[in-house]
């Protein structure tokens, strides 16, 4: 079955924040409070019209829990940098983990005389050209 994304997403953060509330609130904590935009954008909009308060109480509705939940994570994610929770978590957004290291920053780029466009130097060296007589 194929669920548009916002659909998938929603699923999967019922379903993390229920098994691992602790990193769903950290990762939050780098959330970029789209739900935040939504709701000033409601606030705008419904200004001056009759039925404002209804698309500023549907946009409050609909993307009020995301934000409260942007903002307890950004709370706890900054409880979390002073040491003062969950020290033995680490935040998959600025922990350092070791398997996000990259050992070989450039790989493309040769050291020496080695890699991959040093190959391709060399083979194009010993191509010759070929003559239509």
């Amino acid at each position: 079955m194929n669920l548009p994304r916002p659909v998938a997403d929603l699923i999967c953060l019922g379903r993390d924040i229920v098994s691992h509330p602790r990193m769903v609130l950290l990762n939050r904590g780098h959330h970029r409070w789209t739900s935040a935009g939504v709701i000033a954008a409601a606030a705008v909009a419904s200004t001056g019209t009759p039925a404002g308060h209804h698309l500023l109480a549907a946009a409050v509705l609909v993307a009020g829990p995301f934000w409260a939940l942007d903002v307890i994570g950004a709370l706890a994610h900054g409880l979390w940098q002073s040491g003062r929770i969950w020290s033995d978590l680490e935040c998959q957004c600025c922990g350092d983990d070791p398997d996000d290291e990259d050992d070989d920053p450039d790989p493309d780029e040769p050291t020496d005389d080695d890699g991959f466009a040093a190959d391709i130097e060399t083979w194009l060296k010993d191509i010759t050209p070929t003559r239509n007589a």
